[in-house]
């Protein structure tokens, strides 16, 4: 339960937070692949997302979007909540990985939300098993927080939904044609509607074709 609970965590923050989540995310990943079936599904996952970063390579497509392309996908105002500020993002390079982030903030009275996008598109190898769990299957539940499998039937997307029961807070994590990840969260919340609702509605089949 621990071991679950510590990829889950890792995963919602590998968006704000960048490489070093990444590869917590990574190393947990390993930790709770113990049962045959999860492992045989993560196995696949990694195996169909190195041959998605080869056709890229081959493509000579090797460099995240800059960060003022990847803003372009935040929402304006989702499900009604009003921008809280301007839009962050970065793009860095370094050591051969090149990787950028975009992140907007909202609000809506005394709520709270955030979605946070990450192209790690040269960077593959260190998001590979935080994304691989999301098609493990696994879905825990205790009296502090409910993670599980998120399906939103779009062809290269995969996700993980979260409910932190005691801060009333929901995320959504997805990982968008192994090279996108995306990141909702809310605060004020006693389950995951809105986050899974904010999702849906970002532009998800044009980051899954690039």
């Amino acid at each position: 339960m621990k071991h679950f609970l510590s990829v889950c965590a890792a995963c919602a923050s590998l968006a704000m937070a960048g490489c070093e989540q990444a590869q917590e995310a990574k190393n947990a990943y390993s930790a709770i692949a113990t049962t045959t079936k999860a492992a045989k599904e993560m196995s696949n996952s990694m195996q169909a997302a190195q041959s998605r970063q080869e056709e890229r390579k081959q493509r000579g497509d090797t460099l995240a979007l800059n960060y003022k392309e990847l803003q372009k996908y935040l929402p304006a105002s989702p499900a009604g909540y009003t921008a809280d500020g301007g839009p962050e993002g970065q793009s860095t390079n370094m050591a051969n990985m090149h990787m950028s982030t975009a992140s907007q903030k909202y609000k809506k009275g005394d709520q709270t939300l955030s979605v946070a996008l990450v192209d790690y598109n040269s960077a593959a190898p260190l998001f590979m098993g935080a994304t691989a769990m999301m098609n493990s299957g696994l879905e825990m539940e205790d009296d502090n927080q409910l993670t599980r499998g998120l399906k939103l039937d779009k062809t290269g997307v995969k996700g993980m939904e979260t409910l932190d029961k005691k801060e009333h807070k929901a995320t959504v994590v997805m990982g968008i044609g192994d090279r996108f990840l995306a990141t909702v969260e809310a605060s004020g919340q006693d389950n995951t509607d809105l986050v899974k609702s904010v999702a849906r509605n970002l532009d998800l089949d044009a980051l899954a074709k690039r």
